[in-house]
């Protein structure tokens, strides 16, 4: 267990903060000071969020030249996320929470639902080059995004025309050539962006990358992950009168690559399939914020995401030609208003709103758990300031329904059958400025999550007996108590110096958690085993001393189930990034190192447990920028060639090679043009 050692940290930072009692600074130029759409559903830091929230910016972006989304998000306090191996898809794990609706994710807004059999369920696609921004809710406080997200939100967005325009371009264009050594060879990016006049705009980019398979830090190739990726994104923005907007993006993303029939498996004994996965997402949203009334700032939005993943079979030979697919669409509309008053000296904020999402899977693989699934519910949330005391109160109300067909039997054909239910989750939180530039809070939430349809239907297919439908499945309920301190003093050792820092420490109890089980028929099934346990500790702060900077990110989380105490098949790793930078030549220079340590980890399979050790990885950063709006970025992952395994990718226990990605070198150029 971590937590005593937890709590000794957080007495040891607060005590540490509270020695000084400078002025809160104004500018914050952090992650912790970057401007999000927070857990409230409202524009604020993620330093004013009573909650744990973090951020990754468009810098951070820039400087990690990440090749996958994991890559994103692994530095991030409180989530694991890993590419699948041998597949580009993504599944985030937020404080031990992974898998089947758990964790909502979502791009401007439209939610990413996709899955698959081969340990692929909640996984989604997503091109790292196309994003602006992303924001991570951890728990349960984060319900206003949506339905199911028990374990949070991770909110990705893409850039806006604004973003790319200096105020005096009317059009600008970028390019971006990179290479990486270890298989990742060659991408490009281009984005153009034009501005017709005050109130119309347009923003496009597409990209294009094609590895190959990398090796790990013994030298071993590790099989079939390399991948072809093409994707793209346009959107445009109209303002038709003053406090009108209206916006509509596409984005698509077209994957070919082989996978095994266990997702993130390396080894050669099992099938393999030539896969092409087809990612699209729409949204059309409407805004009316007016400027003479606070009491007005609607958003509706509208949208439509798909997955469309086909698969020929290449091994063994004996099932060439073999084919399946997995189609999952998910159709959603979403509504919100935000009043604004000050009454009884204190500053309010008050959201109402709602969201619906009607999930449609099919396959023709029984194994797959298909269906049709519909999730919404609606919310209000008050937020109010008076002085040094915040308060927050929030109700959600949940419904769903699931409709799928049963199994077969030998006495009864397969039928349609239905599950329902609905449920009210309320939210309170308490913050307390105890000095200038300090807050401390306390949050209490409930989340719940209705059964997936892949646990629900899932029927026939491999593992023995194959796998029995389960329509007796009851919601997860989860329960959370958060405490922490915001942070926030400038000139602290010296003349505008920043430090930033938000400590969280969490305790979370999800009732009648879903996991696979032997049925008395000895096949496979999906029950709610019992309760399960998820506490932890979580931090990250940065220190800018304008010379350069020094971040700080690490969680410690323990995830298990109440009956037994063994750990939860999705354990998170304990993980701390630690990254030094430094500037030089008018700041036009960044250069520095980064330390990662992932913990080690017990997974408890069906087969078994098994053991993955900790491991310490040392990474290398530099970038320039010039004057005439060209920048080059250069690094080195992994500099000591560690050989690991990344447990959230490492399904199988038998493969004879480790699965994480050696010594790797990327170097990018991107040039600017603009008038």
């Amino acid at each position: 267990m971590h937590i005593i050692s937890m709590r000794g940290m957080l007495r040891g930072a607060v005590a540490l903060c509270a020695l000084t009692v400078p002025a809160l600074a104004q500018d914050t130029t952090t992650s912790l000071g970057t401007i999000v759409i927070s857990d409230l559903r409202t524009e604020q830091t993620a330093l004013q969020s009573l909650t744990g929230v973090s951020a990754v910016t468009s810098e951070d972006l820039e400087r990690q030249q990440a090749a996958s989304v994991a890559d994103v998000l692994r530095r991030v306090p409180g989530v694991g996320a890993t590419a699948s191996g041998d597949d580009a898809s993504v599944a985030v794990n937020l404080r031990g929470m992974q898998q089947m609706g758990r964790v909502v994710v979502t791009v401007d807004g439209a939610r990413q639902d996709f899955w698959r059999v081969g340990h692929g369920s909640g996984s989604f696609y997503l091109d790292p080059d196309l994003l602006k921004q992303v924001t991570v809710v951890r728990g349960p406080a984060s319900n206003t995004y949506g339905s199911g997200g028990i374990g949070g939100v991770v909110a990705f967005e893409t850039r806006d025309a604004s973003d790319m325009l200096a105020a005096d371009e009317t059009w600008a264009y970028s390019q971006r050539l990179r290479y990486g050594s270890n298989g990742e060879g060659f991408s490009t990016t281009a984005t153009g962006a034009m501005n017709f006049g005050q109130n119309f705009d347009v923003i496009s980019s597409l990209s294009y990358r094609n590895s190959d398979e990398y090796r790990d830090g013994n030298g071993d190739l590790v099989r079939w992950t390399g991948e072809e990726i093409q994707s793209g994104f346009g959107k445009a923005t109209w303002r038709p009168a003053e406090g009108h907007e209206l916006k509509f993006s596409f984005m698509r993303q077209i994957t070919d690559d082989v996978i095994s029939g266990s997702s993130g498996s390396m080894s050669s004994t099992l099938s393999r399939y030539e896969t092409e996965t087809y990612s699209d997402t729409y949204t059309l949203s409407y805004g009316y914020d007016p400027l003479d009334s606070d009491l007005i700032d609607f958003t509706i939005r509208a949208y439509h995401a798909s997955n469309d993943n086909d698969q020929s079979q290449v091994w063994p030979t004996a099932s060439i030609g073999n084919s399946r697919y997995y189609d999952v669409a998910t159709t959603g509309l979403s509504f919100q208003n935000t009043a604004r008053v000050n009454a009884g000296g204190w500053d309010q904020t008050m959201v109402l709103g709602g969201d619906f999402a009607r999930i449609e899977a099919s396959s023709d693989a029984d194994h797959f758990g298909g269906g049709e699934q519909e999730i919404g519910g609606v919310f209000g949330q008050w937020r109010g300031r008076h002085g040094a005391w915040e308060l927050i109160g929030a109700l959600r109300y949940d419904h769903y329904s699931l409709e799928g067909m049963t199994k077969a039997t030998p006495t009864a054909a397969s039928e349609p059958a239905s599950l329902s239910g609905n449920r009210w989750s309320p939210r309170v939180s308490v913050g307390y400025d105890i000095m200038q530039g300090m807050q401390v809070f306390a949050t209490y939430s409930e989340g719940y999550r209705s059964p997936h349809l892949q646990e629900t239907f899932r029927r026939n297919g491999a593992h023995g007996a194959g796998y029995e439908p389960n329509l007796t499945l009851r919601p997860e309920i989860a329960k959370s108590w958060e405490i922490g301190a915001n942070m926030e003093f400038a000139s602290l050792f010296s003349t505008g110096d920043l430090l930033t820092a938000k400590v969280t420490a969490f305790h979370t109890d999800v009732q009648d958690y879903i996991e696979t089980a032997r049925a008395a028929s000895g096949a496979t099934t999906h029950v709610n085993v019992g309760n399960a346990t998820l506490e932890g500790f979580e931090i990250e702060g940065s220190y800018d001393f304008g010379a350069g900077y020094f971040n700080l990110a690490g969680a410690f989380v323990d995830a298990t189930l109440d009956d037994t105490g063994a750990t939860l098949s999705n354990t998170p790793l304990d993980s701390v990034t630690a990254r030094l930078g430094l500037r030089a030549m008018d700041d036009r220079l960044e250069y520095g190192v980064e330390y990662q340590y992932l913990g080690d980890v017990t997974r408890v399979l069906s087969t078994g447990s098994f053991d993955y050790p900790a491991v310490d990885l040392v990474n290398l950063f530099a970038s320039y920028q010039a004057a005439n709006d060209w920048r080059v970025d250069f690094g080195v992952d992994n500099l000591f060639d560690k050989a690991y395994t990344d447990p959230q990718s490492g399904w199988a226990t038998t493969t004879d090679i480790e699965q994480g990605r050696g010594r790797t070198v990327r170097i990018a150029f991107t040039k600017r043009l603009g008038g």
